[in-house]
């Protein structure tokens, strides 16, 4: 039923991942060769989320529509990250961890950064933004998701809690 959904608005939906192709191209100012590349995943993608279709719930195209945005969205998102030596398809668990100095820090300031010092790339990258920016913020300057961000909050919550520098507290 659903491959028979696909190959009836074929033409429909091939024209929507030319259409979204076409916006990233235009917006990101990538050559026109990649226009065939993007809409080619996005065609992809569906094929792939095909069996995740549920005509109840959605139109062919509105489902379409936001299975191609979604993964042009990553693509790009993965383009951004790649280019500052962050992979976005990674698990942040599994970033190479570099083990803390060993001086005592006498200083709070050195203390945090010693901290810091031993946190994956993108948890540094978190706290760093997070002393200029919001959460949310925060998010969209990395190019990553808010959940992937508070995941990151609780990280570093963690080491500090662990190194003996625990949060401030109002009064």
């Amino acid at each position: 039923m659903v491959e028979a959904e696909f190959e009836r608005y074929y033409s429909s939906t091939r024209r929507i991942a030319a259409v979204r192709a076409v916006a990233i191209v235009t917006l990101y100012g990538l050559p026109q060769d990649t226009r065939a590349d993007l809409e080619q995943e996005a065609l992809l993608e569906l094929w792939r989320k095909l069996p995740l279709y549920d005509p109840s719930r959605a139109s062919w195209r509105t489902y379409a529509e936001r299975v191609a945005a979604n993964r042009l969205v990553s693509l790009m998102r993965n383009r951004h990250l790649s280019a500052y030596g962050h992979r976005g398809d990674l698990p942040l668990d599994n970033i190479e961890r570099v083990a803390p100095p060993f001086a005592c820090g006498i200083e709070w300031r050195e203390d945090v950064l010693r901290v810091l010092f031993g946190m994956a790339r993108m948890d540094r990258a978190v706290a760093e933004s997070l002393m200029v920016y919001p959460a949310a913020q925060t998010a969209v300057r990395l190019g990553v998701s808010r959940a992937a961000v508070y995941r990151a909050i609780r990280r570093l919550r963690t080491a500090f809690t662990a190194a003996g520098l625990s949060p401030l507290r109002h009064e």
